[in-house]
């Protein structure tokens, strides 16, 4: 092996060395913005998570609220239904 690198010119080591650094740095860079890159969606899964347990909470908030007459007619028109069933619950106190 020695004997081949004494045949090698000056200027093509030092060239070699340039580029395996270059490699080496270059692949540095990579994984650190990589890494970054994981983190910051990482940090928007947490941020939206933290969103939607918010809204789940207020809208949990307005059911607890709400009559039992008005969570039925509420219920039943998210599906599309006629609310005419629960006229039975108008006086009924909510538990």
């Amino acid at each position: 092996m020695a004997i081949i690198w004494n045949f090698i010119p000056a200027w093509l080591k030092y060239l070699l060395a340039g580029i395996i650094a270059a490699c080496i740095i270059a692949g540095g860079g990579y994984l650190i913005g990589k890494r970054e890159g994981r983190q910051e969606v990482k940090t928007e899964q947490l941020q939206s998570d933290i969103n939607a347990e918010r809204e789940r909470t207020k809208d949990d908030a307005k059911l607890r609220s709400l009559s039992n007459y008005d969570f039925c007619v509420l219920s039943l028109r998210r599906r599309g239904m006629q609310s005419e069933d629960c006229e039975q619950l108008r006086g009924v106190a909510a538990e």
